[in-house]
C-alpha cells in the first residue's frame, strides 16, 4: 500500500504521539513499512465510526502484550494484575483520544464533528479492506496500526 497522504499522515503521526505521551509517557514512532497487524495473537481491535461531518471507520488493532505494558504505565499496576475490562476500557479511551486529536488535525478550527463510541473485540479483529489509508507505529519494539475506512478520507489526499 502506498505510503499515506501528507496531510492524513502528519494529522495521525501528531495523535498517535500526543496522546500516548500524555497518557502513558510513551513514546511511540511512526513507521513507514508495512508489517502484519493481526501476526501478533492474541490481537485487541477498536473499531470507532465517524458520524459528522462525514461519514467514515477508523480501527486500531494492538497486541495485547503491548496494551498490558501501557496499562500497566497508565494505572500503575503489574500487568498480571490488569483485568481484560481495564483492557478493553483502555482500548476505548486511546482510540476516542487518538481519533478526537486526529479529525481537530484535519478539520478546520471551528468545525465540530460527531462520532459513534468505540466497539472492542479480542482474537476477532478484520482489518477494514481495503483500508483508505494505514498506519504502522512501534513503541519499545512492539507494533500497532490504524487503518481508515470510507471513501471520505479521500478528500484529504491532495491536501498537503
Amino acid at each position: 500500500m502506498p505510503e499515506a497522504a501528507p496531510k492524513l499522515q502528519r494529522a495521525m503521526e501528531r495523535a498517535v504521539t500526543t496522546t500516548l505521551e500524555n497518557m502513558a509517557f510513551m513514546e511511540a514512532r511512526a513507521l513507514h513499512e508495512e508489517h502484519d497487524c493481526l501476526a501478533p495473537s492474541p490481537v485487541y481491535c477498536a473499531n470507532l465510526l465517524v458520524l459528522d461531518p462525514f461519514q467514515g471507520e477508523l480501527v486500531m488493532l494492538m497486541p495485547e502484550e503491548l496494551l498490558r505494558r501501557i496499562a500497566g504505565n497508565i494505572y500503575a499496576l503489574p500487568e498480571e494484575e490488569l483485568s481484560d475490562r481495564m483492557l478493553a476500557d483502555l482500548m476505548s479511551e486511546l482510540l476516542n483520544t487518538i481519533a478526537g486529536i486526529f479529525l481537530s488535525e484535519l478539520l478546520p478550527s471551528d468545525q465540530t464533528f460527531g462520532m459513534g463510541l468505540p466497539s472492542i473485540s479480542r482474537d476477532e479483529c478484520q482489518e477494514l479492506e481495503p483500508p483508505v489509508e494505514r498506519w504502522h507505529f512501534q513503541i519499545d519494539g512492539r507494533h500497532f496500526c490504524f487503518s481508515a475506512g470510507g471513501s471520505a478520507w479521500r478528500k484529504f489526499e491532495d491536501e498537503s
